[in-house]
């Protein structure tokens, strides 16, 4: 991961509605130059987390602050660097998707028009389309445009490839990949497609009940955890001492997700050992020992 200074910190965030805790203690940094995945099941706190970083709405508690400053008391900063695309953007429906683009420059300092025009072309996009005559897809597709074109320093988008075909998301990955290789910024990235985007972000997010519960690398989190699985007997013996994220018994067979480095040194014959990819690792480490035994 590039070292580099963070540009957007939060500082032990809470934010409730009613009884109901959305967000509780999280305290994160994003550093320029970055992708960052912001990962969590339906409910985990990460629209509230990004309205909240784009002063959409207000934390009850804690700070966040972007170059420094605390955007409670100085907006204008995160307004003037920020172009969030959230999951629903309730654009006027009856505007051409060309006028849209047009208040783009009025919106983003650095706005590219020749470079929307292309991600227009790339992922045929008609700019005569009215925003309302759009489907699912292509109104996601509208706000990947739109995003990327901003060339904002912080670029956030909210679940960007919902409604998109396999091609149009695998067509999403390479233009963002292109455009962070050319342009560098920061970008947060939340998502339900772990797998096939666990390869963008320099690190990932997982949020799990409002909670921030991993904030690394793609590449630490993956070596440190691993599979292992055999008799009952011999699982349970090798995992004393050891930090066990989930477990799992099938006709006295059992399969434990170890958090740590795996071991180098020889084990017992009858054990085998296995790696977890980022997706199955999100579903051990969000799922409660009470959905697994339904």
């Amino acid at each position: 991961m590039t070292q580099s200074a963070a540009i957007l910190e939060t500082n032990r965030l809470t934010k409730t509605y009613g009884s109901v805790v959305a967000l509780e203690d999280a305290t994160l940094r994003f550093s320029e130059g970055n992708i960052y995945g912001l990962l969590g099941r339906n409910g985990a706190g990460k629209t509230t987390l990004l309205d909240i970083l784009s002063n959409r709405i207000f934390a009850d508690q804690g700070s966040v602050t972007c170059f420094g400053e605390n955007i409670s008391t100085h907006p204008e900063i995160i307004n003037n660097n920020i172009c969030y695309m959230p999951e629903k953007h309730y654009f006027p429906g009856r505007f051409k998707v060309k006028k849209l683009l047009a208040y783009a420059r009025e919106s983003f300092s650095n706005y590219n028009e020749s470079y929307a025009e292309r991600l227009c072309k790339v992922f045929n996009l008609a700019p005569e389309q009215k925003y309302e005559q759009l489907s699912r897809g292509y109104q996601s597709i509208f706000r990947i445009v739109l995003g990327l074109a901003s060339k904002a320093a912080i670029t956030v988008f909210d679940e960007p490839v919902l409604g998109l075909d396999a091609v149009a998301r695998d067509t999403f990955y390479f233009e963002l990949i292109e455009e962070f290789s050319n342009n560098p910024r920061l970008f947060i990235i939340s998502t339900h497609f772990i797998e096939e985007s666990a390869d963008l972000y320099n690190e990932a997010i997982i949020l799990k009940n409002g909670k921030v519960i991993r904030q690394a690398s793609v590449e630490e989190l993956l070596a440190n955890v691993f599979y292992v699985s055999g008799k009952s007997t011999q699982v349970d013996e090798f995992v004393q001492d050891r930090t066990v994220i989930s477990d799992d018994v099938v006709r006295g067979l059992k399969t434990a997700v170890i958090q740590g480095p795996p071991p180098t040194e020889k084990q017992p014959p009858g054990l085998k050992f296995s790696s977890l990819t980022m997706q199955k690792l999100f579903i051990h480490l969000t799922t409660d020992t009470s959905e697994r035994k339904q």
